[in-house]
């Protein structure tokens, strides 16, 4: 695109692939984003131009020649640390690219042959990303984002979260494989249909399918479908979840669960991108995303040798990490009121907020179901109780009936543990005591919560009914 005179200067857009046939297809469908377009057959030369010429985006191709897209990629981010790196490549050359995007050489990938709409959604999105870039720099620096946001349905203040979110937003952009570990019940499939409703195929389908809930023979037809009579029971032909995917996205959810034969065919679409449903020898083309789970460790089931190695690093181009929800500090009380709000909605109470006695219990439990469990207890709350205000009786009671299921996971009994939370130990004063200065008393106040919670600050805030960003204050002042 031709740049006018009277503007300012045009980012530039960086083509390198040895073959000038991929480089003029490139520049076909790029014609129209807002940028100069420069390219090279070469690799070396593309190296040559970068060392006194920055390039807001590039694009290379991975097998070449001179030296290979990872590599021409690592030499231009020492160069050029801000520009925005993608990789044009085939699925078979997985293991590099993975690595190259663990250590930041690559920061997005394209499958070949790619799709046109998601090649310029991708490259739209770099360059609007490198506007920012340059922006924050002019402003001395990044602006981190702070406060609570409400991220497709995940509402969350924690620093944590926000990096998962700008992970998703980064991973949008690509179709490389995702996988999100995490406890039960922490929201992987919420981060999953977050990264689906992100991306260039958000208006694709999104289908999500558990593991764990079918047998060998059940997952296979599931995932692949069946044609008529392709064994005992299959009266008709059916369509599988990978040809239902068409070009969204397929969240495969405890995917550990996966027998070794299953996982053997997995890997076959992964790399090859094609199936074959049972019963056929038909070759079906796959184009979804795929975004996988477990709340086990992978890494684990790899050493043991119940899940494939080179299917691990494929599914693994791409990791998120939910935190479980007893380390999300503030967010409790945030995600509590958000389920209080939806429940009163869809049950038509009229509850306005917790009392301190309820938040208390509320951020001080580990809820060893996570998200889910806070979820389900709200709503039982909600359902069996009328008024204004979330009582800590209420919760409680709520909890006495629905943490059975978890006792297993919890130390101790979880009733004796709500009833410990509830009448933490309180310091007694003799009329022998002497009286101390009031810091004195505020810093043992504060080192019995903080022991009392074993070192969880954000608890014993909440146990103290202060802010945690007071007691690291008073920490620092001792």
């Amino acid at each position: 695109m031709e740049n006018d005179n009277n503007t300012s200067p045009l980012p530039i857009l960086l083509l390198v692939d040895d073959d000038i046939n991929i480089l003029q297809a490139l520049k076909r469908a790029l014609h129209s984003v807002q940028a100069t377009i420069i390219d090279f057959n070469s690799p070396l030369a593309a190296l040559e131009y970068c060392q006194v010429n920055q390039p807001d985006v590039i694009i290379s191709d991975q097998q070449m020649p001179e030296m290979n897209g990872c590599e021409l990629l690592e030499h231009i981010k020492k160069r050029w640390p801000n520009s925005q790196r993608i990789i044009l490549s085939a699925y078979q050359d997985f293991d590099l690219i993975s690595a190259a995007f663990s250590s930041g050489v690559v920061e997005k990938y394209i499958c070949k042959p790619w799709i046109n709409k998601e090649l310029k959604f991708v490259v739209d999105k770099a360059l609007s990303r490198q506007k920012n870039i340059s922006v924050s720099a002019t402003n001395d620096g990044n602006i981190p984002v702070t406060g609570l946001i409400n991220f497709h349905g995940m509402v969350a203040e924690d620093e944590s979260m926000h990096e998962l979110f700008d992970s998703i937003r980064h991973a949008s952009s690509t179709n490389a494989p995702i996988f999100i570990t995490g406890e039960t019940g922490t929201g992987k499939e919420l981060v999953a249909k977050a990264c689906h409703y992100e991306s260039y195929h958000k208006d694709q389908p999104f289908i999500a399918v558990n593991c764990a809930n079918f047998s060998e023979n059940l997952m296979e037809s599931q995932l692949f479908g069946h044609t008529k009579g392709a064994f005992t029971g299959a009266i008709s032909n059916q369509e599988g979840l990978f040809s239902a995917a068409k070009q969204g996205s397929l969240f495969l959810d405890e995917i550990t669960t996966l027998s070794k034969p299953l996982q053997a065919k997995l890997l076959r679409v992964v790399q090859e991108r094609e199936f074959s449903p049972l019963g056929t020898n038909e070759v079906i083309k796959f184009h979804a995303q795929i975004i996988s789970a477990s709340s086990n460790s992978i890494g684990q089931s790899v050493i043991n040798g119940d899940f494939r190695e080179d299917l691990y690093y494929r599914l693994n181009v791409i990791t998120m990490a939910l935190p479980p929800l007893r380390e999300r500090g503030g967010d409790l009380v945030h995600i509590a009121s958000f389920f209080l709000k939806k429940y009163n909605k869809v049950e038509y109470k009229h509850f306005k907020k917790f009392s301190r006695n309820a938040i208390q219990i509320i951020c001080s439990y580990d809820w060893p179901g996570n998200i889910r469990q806070l979820e389900n207890v709200i709503h039982g709350m909600v359902i069996l109780n009328s008024g204004e205000q979330i009582t800590s009786e209420m919760i409680i009671k709520s909890l006495s009936t629905t943490v059975r299921s978890y006792s297993a996971i919890q130390p101790t009994s979880p009733i004796e543990n709500i009833k410990n939370i509830y009448s933490a130990d309180k310091p007694q004063v003799s009329q022998n005591t002497a009286i101390q200065p009031l810091w004195q008393v505020e810093k043992q106040a504060i080192e019995a919560a903080v022991l009392h919670c074993q070192g969880n600050i954000p608890k014993a805030a909440a146990l103290l009914e202060v802010s945690p960003s007071t007691i690291y204050r008073k920490k620092l002042n001792w």
